[in-house]
């Protein structure tokens, strides 16, 4: 037995020597063009570059820790590089990618750092199950989680970030697709700026100050994404300013202090989204008249939308609050709904009046609104309202479906139990 043990005491040492001596940087300088280096199990310190089209691969427990001020990783001037499987951390960025045709970041671990992964003028980029995970702090002493400048044919996917400044942060990126990622604890989820032809699709944005933060971008896609709990003093579920050409669609928007604004942009389209228990759904401030909210559902909200005097377009949607009947039987109201609400502009400023939200005097005075912007034609005013939920029917159909299969058991059962008695 001694002799066994000794035997596995020299092949560990063994082992850990061989991997303590591998020298990173030599690999990737002898590897030739189109060469995977595999990096051993064991941590890296140093500064490590890659400028030829080559594959780094770790095993699993391979990390690279960056010295000083300088990335762990840095990639430039090159094409076809693939990262997969290491753990990068450091005192400044984990990783650095400048003028790289063809980049792939697949299953990397980056945490303690400032910056998670910077890129800027490249194209073809691909980052796909990465998890960044920031450091405690306040968001001003933070750097961005996935950071692309200047670049072309974006693929952000399943990615998990957290504890960072901007969970991803894009600015002047032509094409570019943000989806299935989650965000949480940061300041914005995720920031657009001066970009074109983007979407985000299928996100979850959870406990940030803003869920997406959209700024001086044009041809925006937002659809499917979760948007929730949002509640800061500056906290929106989404926030556009000066954004042309937007739709947003079949988004979940719960519980933000404000779900969704709109600041000097044109052209949205808001559309069959769930807004609920936010303070307030919907506001605008200088938008466009070619704004519209079709299709959704408001449920829970305290006040359903709000905006300055030039307003935005409200068009058969559904409103729990909305007290109308349908004699005609199609579908919506047959009086319009008024969005307009002097009491819920006041409680949005002032969130302790809450408490009187069902007081005489409240109900008075939003009946006065109701009365005196019924006649309005555009100002916060949906005259074709929804009476049931998007969505109402497709359930209805199953209830009806369980209803009938739970009466046939239970008449089934009353059969056994009184033939049981007869016998």
């Amino acid at each position: 037995m001694k002799k066994i043990g000794f035997a596995l005491l020299f092949f560990l040492f063994i082992s850990q020597t061989v991997y303590a001596d591998f020298d990173v940087q030599h690999a990737i300088d002898a590897a030739k063009p189109g060469e995977v280096v595999h990096i051993p199990a064991g941590r890296y310190h140093g500064n490590f570059i890659v400028t030829k089209p080559i594959m780094l691969k770790g095993e699993e427990g391979t990390e690279l820790i960056a010295v000083k001020n300088e990335p762990a990783l840095r990639i430039e001037n090159t094409a076809n590089i693939t990262v997969e499987n290491i753990n990068l951390s450091g005192k400044n960025k984990a990783i650095v990618a400048s003028n790289v045709d063809g980049l792939e970041l697949h299953k990397l671990q980056i945490k303690d750092v400032h910056s998670g992964v910077h890129i800027q003028r490249s194209k073809n980029v691909r980052i796909h199950e990465v998890n960044v995970t920031g450091n405690v702090g306040h968001y001003s002493r933070k750097g961005n989680g996935l950071a692309v400048f200047k670049s072309e044919n974006i693929m952000i996917e399943n990615n998990t970030i957290e504890q960072v400044q901007d969970g991803i942060y894009v600015e002047d990126v032509k094409r570019i697709v943000v989806q299935r990622n989650k965000v949480t604890n940061s300041r914005y989820g995720t920031h657009f700026m001066y970009t074109s032809d983007a979407e985000a699709l299928l996100n979850t944005y959870h406990h940030n100050v803003t869920g997406l933060m959209i700024m001086m971008t044009t041809d925006i896609h937002l659809e499917s994404n979760t948007v929730e709990n949002h509640v800061d003093f500056n906290g929106y579920g989404m926030l556009l300013y000066d954004v042309q050409q937007a739709k947003i669609k079949h988004n979940t928007i719960k519980n933000n202090r404000t779900g969704v604004a709109l600041q000097k942009s044109s052209n949205v389209q808001i559309e069959t989204n769930d807004f609920q228990m936010n303070q307030t759904a919907l506001e605008g401030t200088k938008v466009s008249d070619d704004t519209k909210a079709s299709n959704n559902n408001f449920t829970g909200n305290i006040l359903t939308a709000r905006s300055d005097k030039q307003g935005f377009k409200l068009e058969s949607n559904y409103y729990d609050d909305y007290s109308g009947i349908d004699l005609e039987d199609n579908g919506h109201g047959d009086v319009p709904y008024v969005a307009v609400s002097s009491f819920g502009q006041w409680m949005v400023r002032q969130p302790v009046y809450q408490y009187f939200v069902e007081s005489p005097s409240v109900i008075l005075l939003t009946s006065l609104d109701q009365q005196i912007n019924k006649t309005e034609k555009n100002m916060l005013v949906d005259h074709t309202p929804r009476l049931a939920a998007e969505g109402t029917k497709e359930k209805n159909k199953i209830n009806v479906v369980q209803m009938l299969l739970g009466l046939s058991l239970i008449l089934s059962s009353l059969w056994l139990w009184k033939r049981g008695i007869t016998e």
